[in-house]
């Protein structure tokens, strides 16, 4: 049970006291406080709603009711023989000795979060816990990650989920996620947007070019990586850039891209895939773009943190590192990426 949660005697007991309070100064004689009647969880409501100035946006944050709240309140000015909030029409204001009282908890709580935060950094010996896409940690993540192990000190986990929206319910301390741009409580960095291109061997590059795509769609493999949107998305998107209105074949389909690159480049066939992805590939002459039009799918690579987390140098470490190498990103591609697509 929430140790800031009333039962329902404890509730009603409140509510009546609440209709019967006068807001003059509470007057009440207290006694001197040592750390056994300390109120922790009175102090915490009270921190809550004076920093929210509101009872029902304390019990938000806090995940607890208002009445629990309002009990707290006033359990902690009877232990401290003083009022602490004034009601005025619909609103709170806080009387002088909540002021007071604001002044020193606040810092507090402040100090006790970051010596517990502290001790935990410790316990889990400096590790940083990355959660990254299975295609961009094995295409694009290991040379960053290294570097920031060397530069931090620090040992690096990651996990490749298929899919993470948010850190919430996470262990990670940080994440890069592929997805469309949205409206977050979290910090969100844009690393890149995708920008599919169609890719193929480099000796399939010159027949494709003559003959074009629908020619190509008849005669090629197809491949298809799915993705939260469908796994022919791509394919559409980049066919309506090209202006051209082609049969889908249906292919095969991985889950992954970076599946999907590594059957196009040793199998052969014709995949629909992000540049940014697929520029050590064109680099190294494993792929090739025989065609200049590209498309944009509206998804992109964020990363994500928890704003508390960036207070932390391995995470800042790991943020700068990223946002160094891949924003802005088309401009960044690796050296000979282009040379390696005209050569096509």
């Amino acid at each position: 049970m929430n140790p800031l949660q009333p039962d329902a005697a404890v509730v009603a007991f409140t509510e009546r006291r609440e209709e019967t309070r006068r807001p003059e100064p509470v007057s009440m004689t207290a006694s001197p406080i040592d750390r056994r009647r300390l109120p922790l969880n009175s102090l915490r409501a009270f921190e809550a709603a004076a920093r929210q100035m509101s009872f029902t946006r304390a019990a938000e944050s806090l995940g607890v009711t208002q009445s629990a709240v309002s009990r707290h309140v006033l359990n902690l000015e009877e232990v401290i023989g003083a009022q602490l909030f004034e009601r005025r029409g619909s609103s709170l204001a806080l009387t002088a000795a909540g002021q007071d009282l604001i002044g020193n908890v606040t810092p507090a709580l402040d100090r006790l979060q970051a010596g517990l935060n502290a001790i935990c950094e410790i316990d889990r010996g400096g590790t940083l816990r990355l959660a990254l896409p299975p295609s961009f940690a094995i295409r694009m993540a290991a040379p960053i990650i290294e570097t920031c192990r060397a530069q931090g000190g620090v040992a690096i986990e990651i996990d490749t989920p298929y899919v993470l929206e948010s850190l919430d319910s996470t262990v990670h301390d940080a994440a890069v996620v592929f997805s469309r741009p949205r409206v977050t409580d979290q910090v969100m960095d844009l690393l890149w947007m995708e920008e599919l291109t169609l890719l193929c061997r480099p000796d399939m590059a010159p027949r494709v070019r003559e003959e074009g795509i629908a020619a190509a769609l008849a005669r090629e493999t197809v491949i298809h990586i799915r993705n939260e949107a469908g796994r022919h998305t791509a394919w559409v998107e980049l066919l309506r850039a090209a202006g051209v209105a082609a049969t889908l074949p249906q292919g095969i389909v991985f889950d992954t891209a970076y599946m999907a690159l590594d059957f196009a480049a040793r199998e052969g066939g014709l995949v629909v895939a992000d540049r940014r992805l697929a520029a050590r590939d064109i680099a190294e002459g494993r792929l090739a773009a025989p065609l200049s039009v590209t498309a944009a799918s509206g998804f992109g690579y964020f990363m994500l943190f928890r704003p508390d987390d960036l207070q932390r140098e391995a995470v800042q470490i790991f943020r700068r590192r990223m946002l160094t190498e891949f924003a802005p990103s088309l401009e960044r591609l690796p050296a000979g990426s282009e040379r390696a697509q005209g050569a096509a």
